[in-house]
């Protein structure tokens, strides 16, 4: 049942008084992947940590929705915050590229030609939006909803995702309970709920994963520690791969 927004703000008290994760999971995690660590392909074992971390932030959420009695409302086709700016770490963004790669060959190439497609339609608006500084403007989000550029691994044709299964944080973490109606009607509604206190838990793991293994002369498949702290929208580091 779709909840109201008061209904909203008042279970967002309660996962704020009682139901807050401690990011102990997250800790656990590290120390037992590590621990199963055989010395072997540092870079394919931090793309599986990844992958694993992406899923625990999963966990967490329906951990939450389960003791809360909340289900969401989004549904798949539903693409509304699939307009949002998404911005990711150039570690995320190396995985997701290590994601595609693994593919079938058809399904990797339908993807290489997307992004090409993508990124000569969209070139006027890519434009206008890399102008937007994301860590200072404001109104960054409403301006950036209002160019429509879809996320560039949004499938328009049956409205999914093309990487699922690593897409990253920001669209795990925005979830609605209440009417669907509330994104269609609104660039900006203020009814879904975000988890995006996760992304400390999740950011702090890849980090502890990344060092350990950096100390024990592993090579982990990135460039360490620019590509874990250096951000931009994640359109730009696929553009830039398939120029």
């Amino acid at each position: 049942m779709a909840l109201t927004y008061d209904q909203i703000v008042r279970i967002c008290k309660q996962i704020n008084d009682k139901h807050m994760p401690d990011g102990q999971a997250f800790v656990d995690v590290v120390d037992e992947w590590l621990e199963r660590y055989d010395g072997e392909n540092g870079k394919e074992f931090m793309f599986q940590a990844f992958k694993k971390l992406l899923s625990l932030v999963d966990e967490h959420i329906h951990t939450i929705e389960r003791k809360v009695n909340i289900r969401p409302t989004c549904t798949k086709g539903c693409t509304h915050c699939c307009y949002f700016p998404i911005i990711t770490t150039r570690a995320e963004a190396r995985w997701m590229m290590t994601h595609i790669a693994k593919l079938p060959n058809d399904e990797r190439e339908r993807i290489y030609k997307h992004i090409q497609w993508y990124t000569q339609h969209y070139a006027e608006q890519i434009k206008r939006v890399e102008t937007l500084n994301f860590t200072e403007e404001r109104h960054l989000k409403k301006m950036y909803m209002e160019e429509q550029i879809p996320c560039i691994f949004l499938n328009q044709q049956t409205n999914t995702c093309f990487i699922y299964d690593v897409r990253p944080i920001p669209c795990r973490t925005y979830v609605n309970y209440c009417s669907p109606s509330v994104c269609a009607n609104s660039h900006m509604p203020n009814e879904p709920f975000s988890y995006e206190f996760l992304y400390e838990f999740y950011i702090d793991s890849l980090h502890d994963f990344i060092q350990t293994l950096i100390y024990e002369g592993e090579e982990v498949g990135i460039d360490y520690p620019d590509d874990l702290f250096t951000m931009d929208y994640l359109f730009c580091y696929f553009m830039d791969e398939n120029k």
